[in-house]
């Protein structure tokens, strides 16, 4: 059975000088704020899965203020 790959949202070139920072931070399930329309939620949630977290929230991220619309 062939394997799937993943689907891998591109990201978004930062202004000149600031960080690209995808922060997605555990927290408890039902507890986090997060931005659904994130280009990189994707990415984040994926390493929620692989660490096995309850929850995670988007709050700490630069991206958090992203609309899926501004990229």
């Amino acid at each position: 059975m062939a394997r799937e790959k993943a689907h891998v949202t591109p990201s978004v070139p930062l202004p000149v000088g600031e960080k690209n920072k995808q922060n997605p931070m555990m927290c408890k399930e039902g507890r986090g704020e997060r931005n659904f329309a994130c280009l990189h939620y994707d990415v984040c949630l994926e390493k929620a899965a692989k660490g096995m977290w309850s929850g995670f929230t988007c709050r700490e991220c630069n991206y958090f203020y992203q609309k899926d619309e501004e990229a």
